[in-house]
């Protein structure tokens, strides 16, 4: 990595300096004493103004490096239009006093073997100095600028840094287009104001979520350590658009859209300075789904692959249309997600509220283990829960059991779920299906979805059989004494 950085040197003090206009002609057309408001400006001919005004501050930045994803002391950030091959430099007003900052911008080039995940592919970089005569800094195409820096006023850097990312090519992520990426189309740019145009965007499904985003990619890192980065989406954060990694933009009604995202250079943060429409203009009518898959590094590989055969066909409820449920065992550090067909087209995650996380727009259970889930394919939620399978039946309990309350719960061990029998006689299989709050006709008076609408068996061939949203199955006659072996994830049974 060090190779990679070698043209950072060592980081500077943040010191005051006389208020000497920069030789290099600047800010030599800048009454600086006009400016009445402090904060780090972006000022030059770049901006499109000789003037400072006060849209011309950035705003503090926000760390998603940090827990909590904090505002950074010294870190600053800033979303502005730059006119290529015009030089522009930084100024940081402190009641009447001026420093002047630049850097000798190089593009750097993200090593795919680095740990610069979800990073740009490049961007400009520098290290920040401070001088009377700023080195002039310049873009080479004309473009929405997001600009970064740190003035390392922590000490914990190795030096005080700047980037800039180019933004020009702002567009969605989200259902969508399965959270990858659709860039808008722009006529021209211009802090007076830059429209970004996305026509005809289909979503699906009721309550369907989206971000604007810069390129395909979540976050740009700052600092070589890793210690410092910036979001690179815009979410809903109840005021207008902003910073808002966890923040989704909703879309209540499936449809077709026309989507628009301005920007227009304001004072303040970033909602201040971005605006967006949503309008519809084909309505979509929704059918609950007849299936519903999980993909994910345990399931697809470590492509995904809609294709392979670990992909997780859920079941169907009986009379319950659009309702699904399945148990594996899963791994806590492999991400997964859900879709009605076999395909990235209207996949998704749900909120990650109930049993689980979203990370990264992937789903993520808190550990290893077994567990139950359970999705509402015309509401696009999902709810998991540690998984309770039972044995019911004379086989496990005399005579009968067949309610949960009374049924023989099955135990872990390892990857596996097992069970011994009691009796000799019929035995039934299910795993406990519990939404968290109570489904009209379809949850019984205790919460729980009946046993036979979960039901399973295994007959010789030694592969688990689902009823899914089907009828009854055929009975399974066992001797007392045996021990049954479940793998869920390989979906068979062995006895013993």
């Amino acid at each position: 990595m060090k190779k990679l950085l070698a043209f950072f040197i060592a980081a500077v003090a943040v010191v005051a300096v006389s208020c000497n206009k920069p030789s290099n002609g600047g800010g030599n057309d800048i009454d600086w004493s006009k400016v009445t408001v402090d904060g780090f400006y972006v000022a030059g001919e770049a901006t499109g103004s000789q003037e400072i005004k006060p849209e011309c501050v950035m705003t503090a930045g926000v760390n998603e490096a940090a827990e909590g994803k904090p505002k950074r002391d010294g870190m600053f950030e800033k979303y502005i239009v730059l006119e290529g091959g015009k030089e522009f430099y930084l100024a940081y007003s402190d009641g009447g006093k001026l420093t002047y900052y630049s850097a000798e911008l190089k593009e750097f080039v993200t090593p795919e073997e680095e740990a610069y995940n979800e990073n740009p592919e490049k961007v400009l970089k520098g290290k920040l100095v401070i001088g009377d005569s700023p080195i002039a800094m310049t873009v080479a195409k004309t473009g929405l600028y997001h600009i970064v820096l740190d003035i390392n006023k922590a000490g914990d850097l190795k030096e005080a840094q700047i980037l800039l990312l180019d933004a020009s090519d702002f567009g969605v992520r989200g259902e969508m287009n399965s959270w990858g990426f659709t860039k808008g189309e722009v006529s021209s740019f211009s802090n007076a104001g830059t429209t970004f145009t996305l026509k005809d965007q289909v979503f699906n499904n009721n309550n369907a979520k989206f971000k604007f985003a810069t390129g395909n990619y979540w976050k740009v890192t700052l600092d070589d350590a890793g210690k410092v980065k910036a979001e690179t989406s815009l979410g809903e954060t109840g005021s207008g658009l902003g910073l808002a990694a966890d923040n989704d933009i909703i879309i209540a009604e499936a449809g077709k859209y026309d989507i628009t995202l301005t920007f227009k250079l304001a004072q303040g943060d970033f909602n201040k300075s971005f605006d967006y429409d949503i309008k519809q203009t084909e309505k979509i009518e929704i059918t609950a789904p007849e299936t519903m898959y999980m993909n994910g590094g345990q399931w697809g590989g470590d492509t995904w692959d809609w294709n392979s055969d670990g992909i997780v066909e859920l079941q169907g409820i009986p009379s319950a249309p659009g309702l699904f449920w399945c148990t594996r065992w899963f791994d806590h550090n492999k991400g997964f997600k859900f879709c009605a067909k076999k395909e990235w087209s209207g996949d998704f995650t749900g909120a990650g509220t109930v049993g689980y996380t979203v990370s990264e727009g992937n789903c993520f259970v808190a550990a290893d283990g077994f567990y139950t889930v359970f999705v509402d394919g015309n509401e696009k939620t999902v709810e998991i829960a540690p998984a309770e399978v039972f044995g019911l039946g004379d086989a496990v309990f005399s005579p009968g059991g067949w309610d949960f309350d009374s049924a023989k719960k099955f135990t872990v061990n390892g990857q596996k779920m097992e069970i011994t029998t009691d009796n000799a006689g019929e035995l039934r299989l299910a795993s406990k299906v519990h939404p968290s709050a109570p489904i009209e006709g379809v949850t019984t008076s205790n919460g729980w979805i009946d046993w036979w609408k979960s039901e399973f068996i295994f007959f010789e061939d030694g592969k688990i059989a689902y009823r899914g949203a089907g009828g009854d199955q055929a009975r399974r006659q066992i001797e007392a004494g045996k021990k049954i072996i479940l793998d869920f994830n390989a979906g068979t049974a062995t006895v013993e």
